[in-house]
């Protein structure tokens, strides 16, 4: 049996990326997270800071996804257009958020609040704010979408505070058996095992460490019973081969 997680979406927006200019950073941190919290990635695009791609995107993902997290396009300048294009998205105003403007105007209080920056209180209608502790000026949560900056040390404390939020759901159970036999040897015997338990996912990644080769196999599920199984079974298989399995 399997149990029907929530399901989340990522969308990375930004011409940086896309350019090779920034190294993106974000995903892998939050796919991480939302492991933790027993939350499915199920899949990641990144797009550039475009209002068509980012509306087709958006509307794309709510549709399929119970979670849709966003990176990037909420800062000051002309190209951060990620809060407009959410708002056409849904078809609601982008308004001055007042919570936003009092934030902002308090943490400039000894600077001038430009134009520039006061755009970035600017969110879509009857959104609500995710806090920033780190620059002060927030992401936003309407719907199931969530938009959060794309500066990973900003990203990161918001992230980690906003994720607490959420439903929990419960932990994978995983186990890891790693062995120095190459994937084309033991490939039919782990899609062998794979078919045979749908419930549990198999991931099989090489290695290389200290001059030697290896692959490591992670067997995740929702059932201890059924991942143990599954362990044991590809152990045993690379015992009998001389594999040099480790189970752990």
């Amino acid at each position: 049996m399997k149990l029907k997680r929530k399901k989340s979406g990522l969308i990375i927006i930004g011409d940086e990326i896309l350019s090779g200019k920034t190294l993106e950073k974000n995903a892998n941190f939050i796919c991480k997270e939302l492991v933790r919290r027993g939350i499915k990635c199920s899949e990641i695009s990144i797009i550039r800071d475009e209002e068509d791609q980012i509306i087709e995107t958006v509307n794309s993902f709510r549709s399929k996804y119970d979670y849709v997290f966003t990176t990037g396009g909420i800062g000051p300048t002309h190209d951060d257009i990620t809060s407009k294009s959410i708002s056409k998205a849904l078809k609601v105003k982008l308004t001055l958020n007042s919570e936003a403007k009092g934030r902002l105007e308090k943490h400039y209080s000894d600077d001038i609040l430009t134009n520039a920056r006061l755009k970035m209180a600017y969110i879509p209608e009857n959104a609500s704010l995710i806090d920033n502790p780190v620059s002060i000026a927030p992401g936003f949560a309407i719907k199931n979408i969530f938009v959060f900056p794309g500066v990973p040390e900003i990203l990161k404390i918001m992230f980690k505070d906003f994720i607490k939020s959420l439903a929990k759901q419960k932990k994978y159970y995983k186990r890891n058996v790693t062995t120095t036999l190459s994937e084309g040897i033991i490939g039919d015997f782990v899609e062998k095992v794979q078919n045979e338990f749908q419930d549990v996912e198999i991931g099989s990644y090489p290695y290389f460490k200290k001059n030697s080769f290896g692959v490591s196999l992670v067997i995740r599920g929702d059932l201890k019973k059924n991942v143990d199984t599954v362990s044991r079974k590809i152990f045993d298989y690379l015992q009998s081969k001389k594999g040099n399995p480790r189970l752990f």
